[in-house]
């Protein structure tokens, strides 16, 4: 499974957490991505732990690939191992996953396009930084909010440039849809 750097530069954090802090983030999130709880009752739950958004962002992002695409545990165990995590939380993680994957597949299986409108876009540049601190490149914090909740994620510039470039494709293929229909 190949996973973002951005999502990587995010898990990285989850070593620096205390046992107690990493259990309650794999399983929050977990509950989160199944509906279970909501993004922010999960980081007030969590409190003032460093670099905690970045650290769910990141997790709920590879989790929900890992259920979307079907990912053995020995995959993320791998994935897990190259973040330099220790033995105990790569076999704490992957309990969680044995328990929780399966209700969250078939969520993201139940999830229907259209169940929510964007009403405003928010994004920032920021500075990335990797293990050691040290600065690891420019992303962007982009935060959907929506009639629900909102949704945030960090893309890279080429990421956003393809974004951007899709969403004006779609657009074109709509405005070229709804003046064939007007004829």
């Amino acid at each position: 499974m190949e996973v973002p750097s951005v999502v990587l530069d995010g898990m990285c954090y989850l070593g620096e957490l205390e046992n107690s802090s990493f259990a309650n983030v794999v399983d929050g999130v977990y509950d989160t991505l199944s509906g279970k709880t909501t993004t922010q009752e999960l980081l007030k739950k969590l409190g003032d732990v460093n670099q905690i958004n970045e650290i769910v962002d990141s997790l709920m992002l590879f989790i929900s690939e890992a259920c979307r695409r079907n990912v053995n545990a020995g995959t993320i165990s791998e994935v897990l191992q190259d973040l330099q995590l220790p033995p105990e939380r790569v076999s704490r993680f992957l309990a969680s996953h044995k328990v929780k994957h399966l209700t969250l597949k078939s969520v993201l299986a139940g999830t229907k396009p259209g169940n929510g409108s964007i009403l405003d876009v928010r994004w920032k540049l920021e500075f990335a930084r990797g293990q050691g601190g040290n600065v690891a490149g420019p992303r962007y914090s982009i935060q959907l909010v929506t009639d629900k909740e909102p949704l945030h994620f960090y893309c890279s510039p080429a990421q956003l440039e393809d974004l951007v470039s899709q969403l004006q494709s779609a657009t074109f293929s709509i405005d070229k849809f709804i003046s064939n229909q007007a004829v």
